[in-house]
């Protein structure tokens, strides 16, 4: 019995791998809008890395303001141009993650309660009534920052250099402390260890801002670099180990319940980070764990979480600020000072190869109505776009390995070998025979080469036993 077997999907492991031990790294799904395509689904290689421009020490912030690139690398702010050359601007103290942002034409960077202003030269702010802030947020020509407590003040219009003492208030429906101010569509969120509230500008009052009612988002923040936003939502990881996102008006959990198991586990996640970013009309968010060495990703169009990791060994992904800036989507990296493109048609990371890896649902025998017998694999094809090979070197004669686990993921077989295709190979099958029997078994599909893989199916030949 020959049948297809939808291969896409979704990071599911939940804590009974026998129920759930699905992985999906460097691999995005995509659901497809016409009806009429070979799959519903497919999915398809995370872009790879690109070198554009570089720079020495740790990534701590980057920012878009007024269309140039500006970044924060080891102890100095530099500017970026479009040719990837960085200009020192001056020295930012300390080592820790900045927040970033414009109002005019100046620039702001907090770092770990100094606050430094960029407009031609970079000085530090040292107005007596600003209260040492983690962050600020700029919405209609006034900067915001976060004070002590759950205070929270803005600057004069147009100077974020100058705080009354009298524009200040405070984040008052529960008692917790503010965490981090951000603004997003019109409005200032602030998010406090158990609770977020939503702020807009009424013009009136000092400061010139009014709690919305009813915007109380009943959790906080869980790491005060998580979050980050697209045109339609901010994502946040919060102080219940969800990940969250709203408009502003609605807010909803986006996390699985395996994603949240799996986040329950980590011992630190004050240090997440987030990234929102867009390619090919496809929005995802990223959040990267720096001290459990893990990067999960959301794709908003499919709903569905996969991996996504740099090296071979499933760790977190080298990028820890991504900003959009000279029709690219710019990525620093979070050790080296490098800077990069992420190119949809690069399939490795600046040289470094890396794994994107598939592990199915468990397939049995009641998938095709005959419930609790053995099946006999005969034959296992992949179906996926062949003929990919590169012209000469690594990924001119790419494979593919699969490996077969039949007790839920916990072991996997030795791995077997099969060609992709040379260039041109559009024809090509790439075919497994005599794979055994199992009761429940589920697949592992491993691309390393340097190519563009799309993977759609699978067809299975079967029998079934008894």
């Amino acid at each position: 019995m020959e049948i297809e077997v939808n291969l896409t999907g979704s990071s599911y492991t939940t804590r009974s791998l026998p129920l759930s031990a699905q992985v999906t790294r460097n691999f995005y799904p995509e659901i497809q809008q016409n009806p009429s395509t070979r799959s519903p689904a497919a999915l398809h290689s995370w872009p790879g890395l690109k070198l554009f421009g570089s720079a020495t020490g740790a990534d701590r912030g980057m920012y878009n303001h007024n269309g140039t690139l500006y970044r924060v690398v080891g102890n100095t702010l530099y500017s970026v141009n479009s040719a990837g050359t960085h200009t020192s601007l001056g020295t930012i103290a300390g080592t820790g993650r900045c927040v970033l942002a414009g109002i005019g034409t100046s620039l702001v960077v907090v770092a770990s309660g100094t606050v430094y202003e960029y407009d031609g030269s970079l000085t530090q702010i040292t107005d007596s009534d600003l209260e040492s802030p983690d962050s600020c947020a700029h919405l209609n020509n006034q900067m915001i920052y976060d004070g002590d407590g759950s205070r929270f003040c803005s600057s004069d219009v147009g100077d974020a250099a100058i705080i009354d003492g009298l524009n200040y208030a405070a984040a008052e429906s529960d008692a917790d402390d503010l965490k981090r101010v951000y603004s997003f569509n019109q409005l200032i969120f602030l998010f406090g260890e158990r609770t977020t509230e939503t702020w807009y500008n009424s013009g009136v009052g000092s400061p010139p801002f009014d709690r919305i009612e009813g915007g109380i988002i009943p959790v906080g923040i869980g790491g005060i670099y998580s979050p980050s936003h697209n045109d339609n939502y901010i994502y946040w990881l919060a102080d219940d180990g969800r990940i969250y996102r709203t408009t502003g008006q609605t807010s909803e959990a986006v996390s699985t319940i395996a994603i949240s198991n799996a986040i329950e586990g980590y011992d630190t996640i004050t240090d997440a980070v987030g990234n929102c970013l867009t390619f090919e009309g496809q929005n995802f968010y990223l959040l990267t764990f720096p001290t459990e060495d893990k990067t999960w990703c959301f794709a908003e169009q499919s709903n569905q979480w996969f991996e996504v990791s740099s090296g071979v060994d499933g760790g977190q992904y080298r990028g820890s600020s991504i900003v959009y800036c000279y029709r690219k989507n710019l990525v620093a990296d979070a050790t080296t000072g490098d800077l990069y493109e992420l190119d949809i048609n690069t399939y490795d990371d600046n040289g470094d190869a890396f794994i994107r890896a598939r592990d199915t649902g468990p397939f049995h025998s009641g998938m095709i109505g005959m419930p609790g017998k053995r099946v006999e694999f005969n034959r296992f094809e992949l179906v996926m776009e062949t003929g990919v090979g590169l012209l000469s070197g690594q990924g001119s004669e790419p494979k593919v390995m699969l490996q077969i686990s039949d007790d839920g993921g916990r072991t996997w077989s030795t791995e077997i070998w099969a060609d992709v295709g040379a260039i041109g190979e559009y024809l090509w099958k790439i075919e497994w025979y005599a794979l055994g029997s199992a009761f429940n078994r589920i697949f592992r599909i491993k691309i390393s080469d340097p190519v563009p893989i799309t993977i759609m199916s699978a067809m299975i030949d079967v029998e079934v036993g008894i």
